[in-house]
């Protein structure tokens, strides 16, 4: 029972961590010259918003539609709980035992709330689009920036791949049973295509659907923990497990011990988990009052992934003996699936809940993606700037770069595909997405050690750790480094293959695209207030 305790114990202290940051950064907004003025309405909100975006020379493009509860739903569905349940809870526990779970989640909820915190220091001091990219850029130099932005693109674009290939799997598998035909790999390639145009319709439309879609999948989220948790109670009545078992660092058939490296391979598994909370500095050019709701969202997504992931796992562990699942989907296939099968009686009609809140964190991933593309292509970086680049004037949304993210996504899984050997892809996808994250993180975060925390951007965020600042920076970065390091062994050679493949591609793209790229970047700095109307003025804003 000493060892439960210890757990728990454990699982405190990160509560205890992640409040005391909280009421810092509280402490630090109140204390600001920041004056918010959503009081006043949303014009002068939106004229302070604009006025923010210009003193970086950049024009006001895109619509401000997001709120709070949008901005929210951007990081807290790029985390991905669901999607992350659903492909990793199966794997991490037959690698690790049930310990993965119980000791092994609260230390990566540790460093994913520092790394975190740290991120959402530095969205409050740069509220632009660009995220790690425009960070890195400000407060380092051009060169940190692109590879932070390449690096990012690319983790986020696995990311979305990995979403994307989840719910078409489970759409095809579902109707290859109600529709009696044999599932193979293309019609789960159609379902996947499927789902990404779908993706890309909505998203065609501007944020004020996307961001009505952002809020509709928090509220998704936590009616499928709900009814998932509740299912099992019901199902299963009491625990099968003991709950000392959790914590002895057994294997998943409780006839022998793990070893250390195994528990270090599966708890490295289910590290997406705490990947991907920039996701709203992304939408800050569509946030309203983007400097204090933007590093919000990054910092408290992670804190409400944390608790919901604790509770789902811990759940999903203590039955773990009893879940059979049904001929649709059986524990081997994912144990997310046939835990809510169980508990709901083999009705499929959950699936599609399922389904449809991994749709939803593939859609805020090409959110991400296309901003970022757009971002890069708008400081002339990429090829065909010019055209991606573009803005709808009617829904005020980057439509080529939205294209173009839909069909990289789909040409990126059909490469985990291969790099796996025809089967699913995640080994590959995960591996790759994990390491080109830890690299993006890294970057802006380094940058900041160096300065101290003392840069005229840093002081003037009115979202910040103050006193905090060095340790949580220090203690994120190797956090990230060590994680990372590790991550190229435990997470299966093809991530670390395509990592290296895709650091020698932006090394030539650097020395394609680097004059160009600099000159863009210094005469925006030097952009004159008239040229910012101009373009501004496209879009009916003067």
């Amino acid at each position: 029972m000493l060892a439960v305790w210890i757990g728990l114990l454990l699982f405190a202290a990160v509560c205890g961590c992640a409040l005391m940051l909280t009421s810092r950064a509280q402490r630090s907004v109140r204390a600001s010259k920041h004056i918010s003025m959503t009081a006043y309405g949303a014009y002068a909100q939106a004229q302070q918003d604009k006025h923010d975006l210009n003193l970086f020379g950049l024009a006001q493009q895109l619509r401000r539609r997001l709120g709070a509860a949008a901005s929210f739903g951007l990081s807290f569905q790029s985390l991905g709980l669901i999607g992350a349940a659903f492909l990793l809870a199966g794997p991490a526990l037959q690698k690790g035992g049930p310990s993965v779970v119980s000791i092994g989640l609260p230390i990566l909820a540790l460093f994913g709330i520092l790394v975190s915190a740290s991120l959402a220091e530095l969205s409050s001091a740069v509220p632009t689009a660009g995220g790690v990219y425009h960070w890195a850029s400000a407060l380092g130099t051009r060169r940190w920036g692109w590879y932070a932005a390449w690096f990012h693109l690319a983790g986020h674009l696995a990311t979305m791949a990995l979403m994307n290939g989840a719910c078409a799997f489970i759409l095809d598998k579902s109707l290859s049973v109600w529709l009696n035909y044999s599932s193979s790999w293309w019609t789960t390639g159609i379902a996947l295509c499927i789902a990404t145009a779908a993706q890309a319709a909505v998203n065609h439309w501007g944020t004020g659907g996307t961001g009505s879609f952002q809020e509709a999948g928090i509220m998704l989220h936590a009616a499928i923990l709900a009814a998932i948790i509740g299912g099992i109670f019901i199902a299963f009545g009491r625990s099968v497990y003991s709950p000392e078992l959790l914590y002895a660092f057994q294997n998943v058939n409780l006839d022998g011990h793990v070893t250390p490296w195994a528990f270090i391979v599966g708890m490295l598994v289910l590290q997406k988990l705490f990947l991907g909370m920039d996701g709203a500095a992304q939408g800050s050019e569509e946030t309203s009052d983007p400097r204090i709701r933007v590093p919000w969202a990054i910092y408290m997504s992670t804190v409400y992934t944390m608790i919901g992931g604790f509770v789902l796992l811990m759940c999903l562990t203590l039955v773990l003996p009893a879940i059979v699942g049904t001929a649709l989907f059986s524990s081997s296939d994912s144990l997310l699936a046939a835990a809510a099968l169980d508990g709901w009686q083999g009705n499929s009609l959950i699936l599609l809940f399922i389904a449809a809140a991994v749709w939803g964190s593939g859609n805020s991933e090409m959110i991400i993606c296309s901003r970022a593309i757009f971002c890069l292509a708008r400081d002339q970086a990429l090829p065909f700037s010019r055209e991606l680049s573009q803005v709808s004037r009617e829904q005020r949304s980057p439509l080529p770069a939205i294209l173009v993210t839909a069909l990289l996504s789909i040409v990126l899984f059909g490469a985990g595909r291969l790099a796996d050997g025809g089967e699913a892809g995640i080994p590959s996808l995960l591996g790759f997405a994990v390491l080109c994250l830890q690299a993006a993180y890294m970057i802006p975060i380094w940058i900041k050690i160096k300065l101290y925390g003392r840069h005229r951007l840093l002081d003037d965020a009115p979202w910040h750790l103050g006193s905090y600042r060095l340790i949580v920076d220090r203690a994120a970065f190797v956090w990230l480094l060590l994680s990372g390091a590790v991550s190229i062994f435990a997470l299966g050679l093809w991530g670390a293959v395509g990592t290296g493949i895709w650091l020698a591609f932006v090394m030539v793209m650097d020395r394609r695209y680097r004059k160009q790229h600099l000159a863009k970047l210094q005469s925006r700095l030097k952009r004159p207030k008239g040229e910012i109307i101009r373009i501004e003025r496209k879009f009916h804003l003067h």
